[in-house]
């Protein structure tokens, strides 16, 4: 997987660190040349010194159309907005930003630009969790004849933007909790799911068998 991460703070280390960078291409922008020099010096990834306000950074030094995963952990909510937005237009498949404001987190989702993670709950194994279930379900642990998944619904999938109760599920199987950005909670029967939710789940199935009821 190819993955661009926007500013190069506490939190873009602590995800670089839990990437297996041997099975994925890793750059990072950021503004500060102390940063950068930092990075490039203990991680194999690449790293561009730039604005990431800057256009050309997507339209000349990076290669959009190339990105599988977009991460924007800029300190202000505008920039990640903007970041997002660009990364919607080359149609990058996994899109993700911390904010601070809950009214942006909305926003996001509203306009579909991406994931929104409320920075009081970030932590960078959620990310990492967000990117490793976003293709097909994670499976957590083993409950004797029960399992338990994390997936992650991105815009293409089969469920994305339907209601619960219109879903068909295996047998055996239960949404237990969904995590919207900011809370986690037990979703009702009429609750829509959203590009960018995760949902804890309980089945008897595969993971196969569960991607296909709900990623297709």
């Amino acid at each position: 997987m190819r993955i661009l991460v926007v500013g190069g703070g506490d939190i873009a280390e602590e995800l670089i660190k839990s990437i297996d960078l041997r099975k994925n291409e890793v750059t990072v922008v950021d503004s500060d040349s102390n940063r950068c020099r930092d990075l490039s010096s203990r991680y194999d990834i690449n790293v561009i010194n730039k604005d990431v306000t800057d256009v050309s950074l997507y339209t000349s030094e990076v290669s959009m159309n190339d990105i599988d995963s977009v991460i924007s952990l800029a300190d202000k909510d505008e920039i990640n907005l903007f970041v997002l937005s660009i990364a919607k237009v080359y149609n990058v498949p996994i899109r993700i930003a911390i904010v601070n404001d809950p009214r942006v987190a909305e926003l996001i989702l509203k306009l579909g630009l991406g994931v929104p993670i409320i920075s009081s709950s970030l932590t960078a194994n959620m990310i990492k969790n967000y990117i490793d279930s976003v293709r097909s379900p994670k499976l957590l642990v083993e409950l004797d004849d029960f399992k338990l998944y994390l997936v992650s619904i991105s815009e293409t999938d089969k469920i994305v933007n339907k209601v619960i109760r219109d879903i068909e599920l295996p047998p055996d199987t239960k949404i237990l909790l969904l995590f919207n950005g900011s809370k986690l909670y037990p979703p009702k029967d009429e609750e829509v799911l959203i590009s960018g939710y995760q949902l804890i789940i309980l089945s008897k199935v595969s993971e196969d068998e569960l991607n296909n009821y709900l990623k297709g």
